[in-house]
């Protein structure tokens, strides 16, 4: 079997483009990158029929023949995209979605998964315990990393998210997070998302705070004795899990919207049961006891399948 063309697409949100660069690197074979751009019809992929008409003019003319015989793509606005290439190709482009497809599953040959989203199981479904990563290891550190992962020794980290749909992040449970009784330093990294309010009370607290690119989240995940993550992001819960250390989520709470939308408790029936609900990811990883609680301190998972191989192996079957 000649190796398969296989391209990637990728958008703006930096933790997407990791699961999918993380799923293609799995898969050990040469692919290619296709950034995708988008114009003002973005807003309507969900809705639009196999086109490529939300993309600019200069992502779409790198979309050409050669066409792939495999394409990775997450995030709403490649749907359409994604759907238009293997039109192109006549059908024969296999098409992988990570995370949501927000249509119907079996117009893809395979979606890769993790529970926060109410996919339907199918033979084309593949769930995952925790998200992709592209950190399974760490990278080698810089002068000015070493220098900082050595000041700080020994140190609980804390991993801060920010605001996101549904859901907002309470400051004093991060201040709690920060403040629990731990024997060594406290790292405090923060995210773009990060409300600067946030941002300006964690300077007043006695921590080392990491408020930009280095060092490098992956060092931090590596080098930390235990780690603290808000509940917003499923990647940084997935990273802290796959380092392989000790893990408390700090909760999050409902905004208005998510009270009325999602309701007390993860719904399984109903309309609003199609909706992404994170707490399906946190109730997951707490009965797995993957992660402790703010409360009773931090738990490190006994083991833990690798989801990059799980998925790399459900696209090789695939091609």
């Amino acid at each position: 079997m000649s190796t398969p063309l296989i391209w990637v697409l990728l958008g703006a949100r930096t933790g997407d483009n990791n699961q999918a660069l993380a799923l293609a690197e799995a898969l050990g074979m040469p692919f290619v990158i296709k950034q995708m751009d988008y114009n003002a019809l973005q807003s309507l992929s969900v809705w639009l029929p196999p086109t490529a008409a939300s993309l600019t003019g200069a992502a779409k003319a790198g979309l050409k023949a050669p066409w792939p015989d495999l394409v990775i793509a997450i995030g709403r606005r490649s749907v359409p995209v994604a759907r238009w290439i293997k039109a192109r190709n006549e059908g024969r482009t296999k098409l992988v979605r990570i995370g949501h497809p927000r249509i119907d599953p079996g117009l893809f040959d395979l979606v890769v998964t993790t529970r926060q989203y109410p996919v339907p199981p199918g033979g084309n479904v593949v769930l995952l315990p925790v998200a992709m990563s592209r950190f399974v290891s760490p990278p080698e550190p810089t002068a000015n990393e070493c220098a900082f992962l050595d000041a700080a020794g020994r140190f609980r980290l804390v991993a801060i998210g920010g605001a996101t749909k549904y859901w907002t992040l309470p400051l004093e449970r991060i201040v709690a997070a920060v403040e629990k009784p731990f024997d060594g330093e406290v790292v405090v990294v923060t995210s773009r998302r990060t409300d600067p309010a946030i941002v300006e009370r964690l300077r007043s607290l006695s921590i080392r705070l990491v408020d930009g690119a280095s060092p490098r989240f992956a060092l931090l995940l590596d080098r930390a004795a235990e780690i603290f993550v808000t509940g917003d992001s499923i990647s940084m819960l997935s990273e802290a899990v796959l380092a392989g250390k000790p893990v408390a989520l700090i909760p999050i709470e409902q905004d208005d919207k998510g009270r009325r939308e999602l309701g007390a408790e993860p719904l399984e029936t109903g309309p609003n049961a199609r909706r992404r609900d994170l707490r399906r990811f946190w109730n997951y990883l707490t009965e797995q006891g993957m992660v402790g609680t703010l409360a009773d301190g931090p738990k490190r998972a006994a083991s833990i399948p690798d989801p990059n191989a799980i998925a790399a192996e459900a696209v090789r079957r695939l091609l």
